[in-house]
């Protein structure tokens, strides 16, 4: 995989959240009609906990950071569900903060954000994140959100009458959102899905071809089981299903679970379309223990008999953010010793 103009062998990255300082509480963000920050006070606590992810992200020897989504309050219950019901949609035009609960006993203390007018992007959403993040490291880093189709889903659509017309113009505000990130420096962006196990319906397809057009910048496709309180949502096998999906998909990396799953779908893989890069996850990130660098480099050959190194990327199943501090950054740390272990070996 290339980075900054080099190949990189067993490329190391890590998804996208990280367990939060004790001292860093509460929503920091703020959404369209508010200040960007909602605090000073929050402002230096948040970037400083960006430091902390930065440093123990270098330390592992990861090769592209995330931010480690410390913006996100993840101290609170259930609280992936907040954000991604609310945090895109509050941040764009044509979005009331209110609507129905959610569908189902698990997202009805979540509302649907209502669509009410047309979808357009009004202000930068992540613009503080990139800065601080370039504040934090030198090394490439990236940016994850939640895309198109799989919000389109989520919200309630009181305007258009139609879901792919909500998913497309969510997409083209989201695109000048990424132009608008590239154009300060941002050399990664990471699309985070939970759709494609439960739809292959190809227009989501033509979603990410909007999303990504002229954005220059590594495109990471996170393909998300389900995490939220450390529990699945996805139990069968989906993989060759979704590979029509992948080999048409317009990112450059493609990343998925693997160790919970037990490496199930692995063999599936070996139609893994040729011009993109594997994400294998070597780290379990629904179970407490911290797996042994031996045990993660066998994880890691396993990924090795489907793709090459240069299109092979070493990561965890999905953000650790659930863990203790402790715990996610042993396990990130042992992760990187692994990869560094089989680079030697190569």
């Amino acid at each position: 995989m290339e980075i900054r103009g080099q190949d990189v062998l067993l490329p190391i990255s890590a998804v996208s959240a990280f367990p939060r300082p004790h001292w860093l509480q509460g929503r920091v963000l703020g959404s369209l009609h508010e200040p960007v920050y909602r605090s000073h006070n929050l402002r230096v606590a948040y970037e400083d906990a960006c430091k902390i992810t930065a440093r123990e992200q270098e330390l592992a020897g990861l090769d592209i950071l995330c931010d480690g989504a410390q913006y996100y309050e993840w101290e609170a219950p259930g609280f992936q569900l907040e954000p991604i019901f609310h945090f895109i949609p509050e941040n764009l035009g044509g979005f009331v903060p209110s609507g129905p609960p959610g569908e189902g006993a698990k997202y009805r203390p979540f509302y649907q954000a209502a669509v009410r007018g047309k979808i357009t992007w009004e202000r930068p959403i992540f613009e503080s994140v990139v800065m601080t993040m370039q504040n934090a490291t030198t090394r490439p880093f990236k940016i994850a959100f939640l895309g198109p189709a799989q919000q389109s889903v989520i919200v309630r659509d009181e305007y258009y009458g139609d879901q792919i017309a909500v998913a497309r113009d969510l997409a083209i505000a989201l695109n000048q959102e990424l132009k608008y990130l590239v154009s300060m420096g941002l050399e990664a962006v990471q699309l985070i899905d939970v759709l494609p196990p439960y739809s292959t319906d190809m227009w989501q397809i033509e979603m990410q071809n909007i999303l990504f057009d002229g954005v220059d910048a590594i495109k990471f496709w996170h393909v998300c089981y389900g995490s939220v309180d450390g529990q699945r949502d996805i139990f069968d096998n989906h993989a060759a299903s979704m590979m029509p999906l992948f080999k048409e998909s317009p990112a450059d990396v493609i990343h998925l679970e693997f160790t919970n799953k037990g490496f199930d779908e692995i063999e599936a893989f070996r139609d893994f379309p040729t011009d993109k890069v594997l994400g294998v996850g070597v780290v379990d990130a629904k179970n407490l223990q911290v797996e042994s660098v031996e045990e993660i480099e066998a994880r890691i050959r396993r990924g090795l008999e489907v793709v090459p190194p240069d299109r092979l990327l070493v990561a965890p199943d999905c953000g650790l953010g659930y863990f203790s501090r402790t715990v996610a950054y042993a396990k990130l740390r042992n992760m990187g010793q692994a990869a560094q272990n089989l680079r030697a070996s190569l």
